[in-house]
């Protein structure tokens, strides 16, 4: 299964042909409830919000959102603590991000190599 991070879904949304031609290859991608927020975030901040509050609204529906639930947080708590003790923290989203992809069993598909190639666990790859 294939969660979606924000800048793939970005993508998506700015209709670039090679994140379309990946997307149409996933049977059943997900995205996470944190991955929403940050699009909203970024839509309320845009030239456009309306606009692009329509379109993260279309894109939603075709796509499964997973939740942000206590073995998330677990997993998500676990991960800050590791990255915080060996000096090597991450964004805070991406923390909770990657917690519920592995609570879930799932691979993230990103471009931000360089913050969720530091947590343990997690299944990611770059397109």
């Amino acid at each position: 299964m294939t969660v979606l991070d924000t800048n793939f879904l970005v993508d998506l949304l700015n209709e670039d042909p090679a994140a379309s031609r990946i997307a149409d290859s996933f049977q059943k991608p997900k995205t996470t409830i944190i991955n929403v927020f940050e699009l909203y975030y970024g839509a309320g901040r845009s030239a456009k919000p309306e606009e692009n509050t329509s379109k993260i609204d279309i894109l939603l529906k075709s796509i499964g959102i997973l939740e942000f639930d206590r073995y998330s947080a677990l997993k998500a708590g676990a991960i800050q603590a590791k990255l915080m003790n060996s000096g090597r923290p991450v964004d805070p989203m991406d923390v909770l991000i990657a917690g519920i992809v592995i609570a879930n069993n799932e691979e993230i598909i990103t471009r931000d190599i360089n913050h969720f190639s530091r947590i343990p666990g997690l299944r990611y790859s770059s397109w």
